[in-house]
């Protein structure tokens, strides 16, 4: 079965996690009320740093070498400003609807709907933004880091300090 997709499919994806092996993978069960939110996503590395935006790694560290998972949620009508991210990555859309596009500037034509159980990919580098609407949403992707994030408008980087 092949993924559709611009950048790595999550066989992809999984295939290079097979050559991380320094790190180890514990046993883990969580169910949705058990994901250990921090309490403070103040500019959190690897995220689109969005406000109300709520971000957390399941396994491994994005700010480190290896592979990494990590889950977001947004609240409905919120923006994601055009970023990337140094690591590619494979996503699902774990609940409601994500409105997602690749490009520089933020355009509310291009964004494609992606409802639960959509698949899309964050190429290395690649620039691309996104936005809830009537729904929040709760989205998982995974890699192998490091992770990073830059903004392609300096004002949108909540780490500039002027927006």
């Amino acid at each position: 079965m092949k993924l559709q997709g611009t950048g790595l499919s999550l066989i992809s994806v999984l295939a290079l996690a097979t050559q991380v092996t320094a790190q180890e993978i514990t046993e883990q069960r969580l169910t949705p009320d058990q994901i250990p939110w921090p309490p403070s996503q103040t500019n959190q590395i690897g995220s689109g740093m969005a406000r109300g935006l709520r971000t957390t790694y399941l396994v491994g560290d994005g700010t480190k070498e290896g592979l990494y998972t990590l889950v977001f949620e947004l609240g409905p009508q919120a923006q994601i400003a055009p970023h990337s991210h140094p690591d590619s990555r494979s996503c699902f859309v774990l609940s409601g609807n994500w409105y997602f596009a690749y490009g520089e500037q933020f355009d509310a034509t291009s964004l494609q709907v992606l409802p639960p159980g959509s698949h899309y990919t964050e190429p290395g580098g690649r620039a691309h933004f996104a936005e809830t609407r009537e729904t929040p949403v709760l989205v998982e992707c995974t890699s192998v880091g490091p992770t990073g994030t830059t903004f392609f408008t300096p004002a949108n980087d909540p780490r500039s300090g002027t927006n």
